[in-house]
């Protein structure tokens, strides 16, 4: 994206609409609120909220730490009304290129989002190709993934990462973390469903040609420790995601259960994309980077911490303040997705983190602050002990 795009039949003096210049953040951030602003293309929820926030946000929210003064979005609000009122009239001129996604119902019920093609590339496919080009992963090798498929984005991320890195489609194995996530911790149905994955990847592993392996720790940790010393030493590659991996899991299972491999780990979701690490040293704590400039991390901390900082909109949260692109800073994560499709502000998530520089070496695009051990909140931790996303 730049800052200046068209819009479908609507030109002012026969000429493209083109937002203000003077956004010290770049260009992408005037674009963006331009469009969901517009009142002829923008976004219905934007527009309606707009006449609460008391002032236009094309005018004065001028850089990303301004972007609190359009207050906390809460996932929840995605349950309110249909799809479509969260999309630009832009995006929706041209539906045939969208593709819908539901997150994964970790918390509540799942909700929908929606990512252009292109949008799509840049939040899940491209982070990828770029960290794995910087640390050696594997390329034009055959891939297991087994994790979900359906409403969830992975299983198509999963596909078009593999292509794009010359490997074909992936061999896969499907479950659905939602049923597993209804199975009490600990009970006999949860370890079984959990087996039950384990036995269709290892019959994948015992019948081809797998050098690659992508799925939740806990399942790499289970069919580890059933496959064979010959079948780990082949694995070329290990890809983690879907679910917070400790600094002691990555190492055992680096060091132990498939020493030959490149070991990278993303961390993402169904309403922002994916972020990847961009190091596989032995030992680490996992850091992963956003990748361009469509996604923002930030913390949260109480407005009595940084009352200088802009706060949220008194109607959503008087209490926050949402500090962004600031290394250093421990709180709960939050985010900013700055697409055509979709513009998602301030949304908390449900992991807890430390903001974190890019490193010095940092593939081109890798600017903005990544996130450092991220790990689920304690009243959400036992949601995630079963393993299965």
């Amino acid at each position: 994206m730049t800052g200046r795009f068209d819009l479908p039949g609507d030109h002012a003096n026969g000429q493209p609409i083109t937002p203000p210049a003077a956004h010290p953040s770049g260009e992408r951030l005037a674009a963006v609120l331009e469009l969901h602003f517009d009142p002829r293309w923008g976004t219905p929820y934007w527009l309606d909220r707009v006449a609460r926030l008391g002032f236009d946000p094309r005018k004065e929210v001028r850089a990303i730490a301004d972007l609190p003064r359009l207050g906390v979005m809460s996932p929840a609000v995605l349950r309110t009304r249909p799809l479509d009122y969260f999309l630009s009239k832009k995006a929706l001129a041209e539906r045939s290129r969208l593709i819908m996604v539901q997150t994964g119902g970790t918390l509540a019920a799942p909700v929908w989002t929606a990512y252009r093609d292109d949008e799509f590339d840049a939040a899940f496919v491209a982070p990828f190709v770029a960290a794995a080009a910087h640390v050696g992963f594997p390329r034009g090798r055959p891939w297991l993934y087994a994790g979900p498929s359906g409403p969830h984005v992975i299983g198509r991320a999963a596909e078009a990462i593999a292509r794009r890195t010359e490997s074909p489609a992936p061999f896969t194995v499907d479950f659905d973390p939602r049923w597993a996530r209804k199975l009490a911790a600990g009970s006999f149905a949860a370890a079984r469903y959990l087996e039950h994955v384990v036995e269709q990847a290892l019959d994948v592993i015992n019948g081809q040609d797998v050098a690659v392996l992508f799925s939740t720790p806990p399942v790499l940790d289970r069919l580890s420790r059933r496959m064979t010393s010959a079948q780990r030493q082949r694995i070329e590659g290990v890809h983690y995601g879907g679910m917070a991996l400790s600094r002691a899991d990555l190492e055992r299972l680096q060091r132990e259960a498939f020493p030959n491999a490149v070991h990278m780990a993303g961390y993402g979701n169904s309403l922002f994309g994916c972020c990847l690490e961009l190091s596989v040293e032995p030992g680490r704590a996992p850091a992963y980077f956003p990748h361009g400039d469509r996604l923002i991390f930030g913390v949260v901390q109480s407005a009595s911490a940084a009352p200088s900082l802009p706060t949220p909109a008194p109607q959503d949260d008087d209490a926050r303040v949402i500090h962004y692109d600031a290394p250093g800073l421990e709180g709960t994560i939050a985010f900013s997705r700055l697409d055509e499709t979709m513009l998602l502000a301030n949304v908390v998530e449900r992991d807890a983190g430390r903001l974190l520089a890019p490193p010095e070496d940092a593939p081109p695009g890798c600017t903005h602050a990544g996130v450092l051990s991220p790990e689920p909140v304690a009243a959400t931790q036992k949601l995630a002990s079963a393993g299965l996303y």
